[in-house]
């Protein structure tokens, strides 16, 4: 039984054919096709015809448990994503069903409007993997093309070929640099905590611009700022002198929130008396995170002591990798 023909697939299995019905009525306004299964079997053989983008399993069936539909549809699909349903309350069960990475794990009774809102959450996730994809491969004409235009006017024009070398290599640097925005954005799809999101920002900025220090800072529901995550080669530096390096920048922050390079020792007045000492060669860049104008939800700060200062190159990998981990941080708040 299904819903509208819509682009987005959505395979619902349970055994109760009341909550079949229930969620069907609930998913059928979602712009989505509604499949209906009765075991787990029946959602097996279903897949097998037509891949689902979603699934909706309840984790006691009649003839298996929802967990392996789970497994077995991702052995056929790929890791499709899941939400999980259940009415029992056992724990050692409830452990058993998150091992799977469901996007959500509802008990019964139902609440439906969350089940929608997830719906249209992970669909939209979806969507947007798949118009990566097809800027991926735009990219990857884009580069062909170009190549081939490269070559041929070096033949036929050799005094143009060192201009033309140029700008060849400014479009591969871009690219390069679109390259790693997507493959960072790629990651944060996975990313279901801030620790996940921010660790992906480090290991993305040390592998594109080389070794930096830094922490991630965080709105909580009273809107104020707090420090909830620390790094650094080797070792990140403690959270106290962490905290004395980031506080004189969040008035600044929040009077014009915008990435930016600061030079420590030269604005020392604004620092702590305790931190001059390891101002000298330090200098910083600060990175707002916000979902939308208007709207701060964090701050990321790193810094570099004593190495290679920041530069416009960094200022432009901050900015493109601020709006994806906004994103993810308020995803996952």
């Amino acid at each position: 039984m299904a819903g509208k023909n819509k682009s987005a697939r959505v395979l619902v299995v349970d055994d109760e054919p009341d909550l079949r019905e229930l969620l069907l009525d609930a998913l059928v306004d979602e712009d989505v096709t509604v499949r209906l299964a009765a075991s787990g079997s029946e959602a097996i053989r279903m897949a097998c015809d037509e891949a689902p983008d979603l699934l909706i399993t309840d984790l006691r069936l009649g003839d298996c448990c929802g967990t392996e539909v789970i497994d077995r549809l991702r052995d056929i699909v790929g890791d499709v994503p899941a939400v999980v349903i259940t009415g029992c309350r056992d724990s050692e069960l409830l452990v058993k069903a998150s091992r799977y990475r469901p996007i959500e794990l509802m008990s019964k009774p139902l609440d439906i409007e969350r089940l929608r809102d997830t719906l249209r959450r992970e669909l939209k996730r979806i969507d947007k993997g798949r118009r990566s994809e097809q800027r991926a491969r735009r990219l990857r004409r884009l580069a062909r093309h170009v190549n081939i235009e490269r070559k041929m006017v070096s033949q036929q024009l050799d005094s143009t070929c060192a201009d033309l070398t140029a700008a060849y290599q400014t479009l591969s640097g871009q690219m390069a640099l679109q390259q790693v925005v997507m493959s960072y954005q790629n990651e944060l799809l996975g990313a279901r905590i801030d620790d996940d999101v921010f660790r992906s920002l480090f290991q993305t900025f040390v592998k594109r611009s080389g070794p930096v220090f830094g922490m991630a800072l965080v709105c909580d529901t009273e809107a104020e700022l707090h420090l909830i995550g620390r790094f650094g080669v080797p070792h990140p530096d403690k959270a106290g002198f962490c905290r004395l390096l980031a506080d004189p920048l969040i008035e600044n922050m929040l009077q014009g929130p915008r990435c930016a390079i600061i030079d420590a020792w030269g604005q020392r007045d604004i620092f702590d008396e305790r931190t001059h000492k390891f101002l000298p060669g330090l200098t910083l860049l600060t990175m707002p995170l916000m979902p939308c104008p208007g709207e701060l939800i964090g701050l990321v700060v790193l810094y570099r002591k004593g190495e290679q200062p920041f530069t416009g190159a960094d200022i432009e990998l901050a900015e493109l990798l601020a709006n994806p981990t906004a994103a993810a941080v308020h995803r996952n708040g």
